[in-house]
């Protein structure tokens, strides 16, 4: 049976983060900032590149004309981007329209990341290799069909019994409007036909 520490040594979880800075960023506050992270005990801190300067810098409508140096940061420590992203404007001295922490796998950074080129159209493959494999008889044919008139079956009983009408038996009853009509205290429009006998 394994102790505590080797359950908590297998348990180590790190904690990813990208931190994009607006404007001019001097390695001296590139320090202060690697420093600054220490409290959350840094495994990678990596400088992933520098945005050409843009009008309006993705991540920062509030700022224009500017460069982004875009960091990689894996911590040790939990914790959240707003936290990272409020000690890390405080405390290196930028406003904090200039400071953007997220996690690499917010939607907002995935469709960001580049996807590899794809060689002519999706229509020129035979096999629809991007479709995977799905289950034909799950969206169509006489299994679905079935399962479909089932389901209808249940809504219209679930319907019937809110509204208190009474619900045809399991055993093939035959469901009389005119029955229904009279159960539910209104007079009846429908007559019955005259016995041809």
């Amino acid at each position: 049976m394994k102790n505590f520490k080797e359950y908590l040594s297998e348990s180590k979880r790190q904690y990813d983060f990208r931190v994009k800075v607006a404007g001019d960023f001097t390695t001296e506050q590139e320090t202060k900032m690697k420093t600054l992270l220490d409290r959350f005990t840094v495994d990678k801190f990596k400088k992933v590149g520098k945005t050409p300067i843009q009008e309006l810098p993705l991540d920062f409508p509030q700022v224009k004309n500017c460069e982004v140096s875009i960091y990689e940061v894996v911590l040790n420590y939990p914790t959240t981007s707003h936290e990272l992203t409020e000690l890390l404007a405080n405390d290196l001295g930028i406003g904090r329209k200039h400071v953007v922490v997220r996690s690499p796998v917010e939607p907002s950074e995935e469709y960001q990341q580049p996807i590899e080129p794809r060689e002519g159209a999706l229509l020129n493959d035979p096999d629809y290799k991007e479709a995977g494999n799905p289950k034909f008889e799950d969206f169509y044919g006489d299994k679905y069909n079935s399962g479909f008139l089932k389901e209808l079956n249940d809504l219209l009983k679930l319907q019937r019994k809110e509204r208190g009408e009474k619900i045809p038996n399991a055993d093939g009853g035959e469901f009389k409007l005119e029955t229904a009509i009279k159960d539910s205290n209104s007079k009846s429009i429908l007559k019955q036909a005259p016995d041809p006998r």
